[in-house]
């Protein structure tokens, strides 16, 4: 080692006791590779080998510098000589083992940031989790009814169309590809809005998406699709991440979302695509209620060629003659937003 090479052999002098209650001794000092040897200045007998690692220092900083042998020994060597105090320093350090402390900190910090990146990232995730996998139904039914209500109550024009011959060919249809246990809401004054669902068992329309589908099958593909996607994933977990972890406790603990924690989120949702199913779901969905997937795959914008595609080679096999609705119920849908 460069410390013990460039201090080998060095002497000199300074002041030793064996403990507290014996007389102080003038002594010369000597180094070695790994031990200092204490020596009597007189007759140069040996009285003391020290382990230089472990060699402690009581008063740093100030002279003369007082040595023990080891951490709580009585023994004592008071040294003046700025050299041999540069060189046991030296040698001490280079001879001793790094301490670990700067390691632990270092450790004990990134354990910290782990904790706090996990009770950041982690915990909210799996306190939605939980909670969305223990409400029953009738909340989730109300948690999307209120959503809804939270996007009428502005004073932008948003409102559900309810022309009631409308509103009974919808229910029609319903029945026939859903079942009487969901429900069909058509929302007006929504821009952007195509087809959405809701915690529960809510599928929201928009008008435009009325206007510009020609048939009652092709419609049954959007609804069908937002279904899948609820089957996929529960939508009451975006819910209650849109609404935050404190809303997500006061559900959990009281049974009831804050007020205004769904503010704005039905908006958020009808202003996304709609649902992008897979297509052999999709084409088994149809499959399974005698309906052709055609008019919904052509009725698909561009940017979904994928899914149109694959669709359109399901399309074989035995398919019901009966439409979903007759022509004037289907007309009655399309203008039930004209109340």
């Amino acid at each position: 080692m460069t410390a013990l090479d460039k201090y080998a052999r060095l002497e000199g002098s300074g002041v030793w006791r064996a403990g507290p209650d014996d007389q102080r001794r003038d002594v010369v000092v000597g180094l070695g590779e790994s031990s200092l040897v204490i020596s009597d200045a007189k007759s140069g007998q040996a009285l003391s080998h020290w382990s230089l690692p472990a060699v402690q220092r009581r008063n740093r900083g100030t002279r003369p510098a007082v040595y023990t042998p080891s951490e709580g020994d009585d023994e004592t060597l008071e040294l003046e000589d700025a050299l041999l105090i540069e060189a046991l320093e030296t040698i001490r350090n280079a001879l001793s083992p790094k301490p670990p402390l700067p390691w632990l900190r270092l450790g004990l910090a990134g354990a910290a940031l782990a904790a706090v990146l996990v009770g950041v990232l982690y915990l909210p995730a799996v306190l939605v989790a939980r909670t969305a996998a223990i409400v029953p139904p009738a909340a989730r039914d109300q948690i999307g009814r209120d959503a809804l209500d939270e996007l009428l109550e502005s004073a932008a024009g948003e409102r559900v169309c309810a022309d009631p011959e409308g509103r009974q060919s919808l229910a029609i249809l319903r029945n026939r590809i859903l079942g009487g246990d969901w429900r069909i809401v058509v929302v007006a004054g929504v821009p952007g809005a195509q087809a959405a669902h809701l915690p529960g068992q809510v599928v929201v329309l928009g008008e435009a998406l009325l206007a510009r589908l020609d048939s009652p099958e092709a419609l049954a593909g959007y609804i069908g699709a937002e279904a899948l996607a609820r089957q996929a994933r529960d939508p009451l977990l975006d819910t209650l991440r849109y609404a935050g972890t404190g809303a997500t406790v006061t559900l959990l603990t009281t049974g009831n979302l804050p007020e205004d924690a769904l503010r704005g989120y039905a908006r958020q949702r009808l202003a996304a695509a709609p649902a992008l199913p897979d297509a052999a779901a999709m084409g088994a969905w149809f499959t399974e209620r005698g309906l052709s997937p055609t008019p919904y795959a052509l009725s698909l914008p561009s940017e979904r060629h994928a899914l149109a595609e694959a669709l359109a080679d399901s399309a074989g096999g035995t398919r019901s003659g009966d439409p979903l609705l007759s022509d004037g119920e289907w007309l009655t849908v399309q203008a039930i937003c004209a109340r």
